[in-house]
């Protein structure tokens, strides 16, 4: 893992710990948006690794990111389709007014966050 990366890594581990710290009860915004972040650093990681950069916007990031999944990885479609569909629930979250996003929808996008962590550690090079 290039040293880019490992800092990149390093930054998602501290995002999924601030989300499981938080409460998806009492703060179920901060929860999905550190957990969103956790995946997008992990992400980041795996891009900087496998091709020595990473997009500017996140929709870049998710999408490239996506690209770099085999075809024949049925695990790794489903972190990349979790991966865009916390971005969704994050846009929600952060900037819909009206929006409250439920203590489940939290708790599961932290669950999530943390698997999808552990399946970019295994894309890294060793």
């Amino acid at each position: 893992m290039t040293s880019e990366a490992a800092k990149r890594y390093a930054k998602a581990l501290r995002f999924l710990g601030q989300a499981e710290r938080h409460s998806p009860e009492e703060a179920p915004e901060s929860t999905i948006h550190v957990s969103y972040y956790a995946m997008m650093q992990a992400a980041a990681a795996v891009l900087l690794d496998r091709t020595g950069e990473v997009p500017k916007s996140h929709s870049g990031v998710i999408g490239q990111f996506s690209r770099l999944i085999p075809n024949d990885d049925e695990r790794g479609r489903l972190f990349g389709r979790a991966f865009n569909n916390a971005e969704q629930l994050r846009l929600f979250s952060d900037y819909d007014d009206s929006a409250v996003p439920t203590a489940e929808e939290a708790a599961e996008l932290c669950t999530q966050a943390g698997d999808f962590v552990a399946y970019c550690r295994s894309l890294l090079a060793p």
